[in-house]
C-alpha cells in the first residue's frame, strides 16, 4: 500500500541570489532538488521549534521547586480578589 501525500498548498518566497546559490549547492551535495531541500530543512526546524515550545525540561532542583509551587500556591492579592468579585460577561446581559 502506498502512502502518497498530495501536496495541495503552495508557498513562494524571495531571497538573495547568493542565498539561493548556497541552498542550491547544499541541495546538490545531498542529492535533492532545491525545493525539496528547503522544504525538508524547514520541516525539521519547525518540528524542533514546536517540540521546544511544547515540552518543559527541568533539572531536579527546578522540578522540586515546580512541585513545591503547586503544594504551596500563592495567596490571592487584592487585585485578584477584586477581579474575581466582578460580575462575569454573562451576568452583565
Amino acid at each position: 500500500m502506498s502512502n502518497v501525500v498530495t501536496k495541495d498548498a503552495r508557498m513562494e518566497l524571495k531571497t538573495t541570489s547568493a542565498l539561493k546559490q548556497m541552498l542550491g549547492s547544499a541541495a546538490a551535495l545531498v542529492g535533492q532538488d532545491l525545493s525539496s531541500f528547503v522544504l525538508v530543512s524547514a520541516e525539521e526546524r519547525a518540528k524542533t521549534v514546536l517540540q521546544d515550545y511544547q515540552s518543559l525540561q527541568l533539572s531536579s532542583d527546578e522540578h522540586a521547586r515546580f512541585l513545591k509551587a503547586f503544594d504551596q500556591p500563592a495567596q490571592p492579592n487584592t487585585a485578584l480578589k477584586n477581579l474575581m468579585a466582578m460580575e462575569s460577561l454573562d451576568e452583565r446581559k
